[in-house]
């Protein structure tokens, strides 16, 4: 029996969304960040750090979340390895059909500079998250 205690999945979760602030805002003003020091280009390279936190926390624990039920409601149809795929396809699609319009809205300038790193990172998080829960439902 485990000592640990019954929220321990919530807080795991939880620490994993803040990395994920921290990393991706701090990797998307990175991205923006004039070398001019132009303030206003600055400052949309903050607002792009902000932005990019602030979703990537939300849509880290929205993607866990969202991992979890497809791999628990395709179990039965497919196997494990093919589940896997279409999780991580299913969503990655849903992810990124909402992040790109977030940046275009705010006129991000190196979109794929800033989102690169992060489907690579996010399509790899997402296969160990998988490989982590998969004996729920295999």
């Amino acid at each position: 029996m485990s000592t640990a205690p019954s929220n321990y999945g919530i807080l795991n979760k939880l620490i994993i969304t803040l990395i994920a602030m921290l990393g991706y805002g701090g990797w998307a003003y990175y991205c923006n960040v004039p070398a001019n020091g132009d303030i206003e280009l600055h400052t949309i390279a903050f607002r792009a750090g902000i932005i990019q936190g602030g979703y990537s926390g939300i849509l880290t624990l929205t993607q866990m979340i969202l991992l979890q039920a497809v791999l628990k409601h395709l179990n039965q149809h497919l196997t494990l390895n093919l589940n896997m795929i279409a999780t991580i396809t299913t969503a990655s699609a849903l992810q990124y059909a909402i992040i790109v319009p977030v940046h275009l809205a705010n006129d991000t300038p190196n979109i794929l500079m800033t989102l690169l790193p992060g489907f690579f990172i996010g399509t790899a998080f997402s296969f160990a998250y998988l490989l982590s829960i998969k004996n729920k439902y295999y």
